[in-house]
């Protein structure tokens, strides 16, 4: 009886973990988990519609991925034949909540065809995602990939370290740069993270809601004496905000090193803002939002003046490292037909810095025995 019962426990443990794993392949197909790294949160295959209420977005946009987790095209098969581009970026180079053809790697991808017909461009923006989160990115993704070339738009979320204590102490929620086993195993298993999901709707009682994190930019009024940034008054040198500054440029050094190791050709992009350095912007209070919890109240035209300092530190590393970087803040005019919120491009703005980045491209073209190349 007692052997009985073993080979019964036996049996239905074995039987357990097929159908476990049964499951896990099943989740793999219909949604499989990053194909690079769990420390890259790319979703391959996905296939989302959007109903948000934003200026100068569409109302109903489609939001899709790739077989590799980017949003635009199919990577090509003859890979090493094309000039191929991957755009790298939080959520002002994802374009989330724009449709897959209104993005600005997308619609730099369709401005190029017109010169080069065999460019491709993946769009590997993810939310939120700082220099931090780029480097895993260049690490596991680009490294392995070696596109052509690869442009990174940076500046916003970086900031939010030296705007904000908790990130500087905790490190942003999004970026998952050090996590142990237990993560890395939830991140690769589909069936964990399904269960995880069930577990808070049914045990946890949580609501589940799917709705735009981001919304319009409505100007509220601030006096200059009302600027603080944790209760203390602002410090005439900017700079001294700023802690985070040294760690940026480490960061920037680290990707220009590893495109380089990989041969990759490495494009930096300076961060474009709806505000600016006027009396008008001095007396509207800047958004923190995209940040979090910053206990700080600053105008919208001193955010700028911080902005321009990462901006102008990424101009900087990059003539020290002997990397491009293309200037394309001041291109973008600071007006609303061009941002919904203080940083987040409209159409007609993911129209414009498209058109920029491929103008640049064109400008540093390179011929080759009667071809022309994007300079890669």
């Amino acid at each position: 009886m007692k052997r009985e019962s073993v080979f019964k426990l036996l049996t239905l443990a074995l039987v357990g973990i097929v159908l476990l794993v049964g499951l896990e392949v099943v989740l793999r197909i219909v949604s499989p988990p990053s194909p690079f790294s769990p420390l890259v949160a790319l979703r391959p295959e996905n296939r989302m519609e959007l109903h948000v209420n934003l200026r100068g977005v569409s109302p109903v946009a489609f939001h899709s991925t790739n077989r590799w987790g980017m949003r635009g095209p199919e990577p090509p098969r003859d890979w090493d034949a094309r000039h191929t581009i991957v755009t790298v970026g939080g959520s002002t180079t994802q374009c989330f909540y724009l449709d897959d053809r209104k993005t600005w790697p997308y619609l730099l991808g369709e401005t190029l065809r017109d010169t080069y017909p065999d460019v491709w461009v993946g769009n590997g923006g993810l939310d939120g995602h700082t220099t931090r989160a780029h480097i895993i990115f260049m690490e596991a993704v680009v490294t392995r990939l070696r596109p052509k070339a690869v442009v990174v738009l940076v500046g916003a979320n970086d900031l939010g370290f030296s705007i904000s204590k908790e990130l500087r102490q905790w490190g942003n929620p999004y970026d998952i740069t050090d996590a142990g086993w237990h993560y890395r195993a939830f991140a690769s298993s589909r069936l964990l993270q399904v269960l995880y999901i069930w577990k808070k709707i049914l045990v946890d009682r949580a609501t589940v809601v799917k709705s735009a994190g981001h919304g319009n930019f409505v100007p509220t009024p601030i006096a200059p004496e009302q600027q603080h940034l944790e209760g203390k008054v602002l410090p005439s040198d900017l700079k001294l905000l700023l802690p985070a500054l040294p760690e940026y440029r480490s960061n920037i050094r680290r990707i220009v090193q590893l495109a380089k190791a990989s041969n990759v050709r490495v494009l930096f992009l300076t961060q474009p803002t709806l505000f600016d350095d006027t009396e008008y912007w001095r007396r509207i209070e800047g958004t923190f939002y995209w940040i979090g919890d910053t206990r700080a109240k600053l105008s919208a035209a001193t955010q700028k003046k911080l902005l321009d300092i990462y901006n102008e530190e990424l101009i900087e590393t990059c003539k020290a490292e002997r990397a491009e970087c293309f200037d394309l803040a001041p291109l973008v005019p600071h007006e609303e037909r061009y941002f919904y919120d203080g940083f987040h491009l409209t159409e007609l703005g993911a129209e414009l810095v498209a058109e920029q980045v491929a103008g640049y491209f064109r400008r540093t073209a390179t011929s080759h025995h009667g071809r022309v190349s994007m300079g890669f």
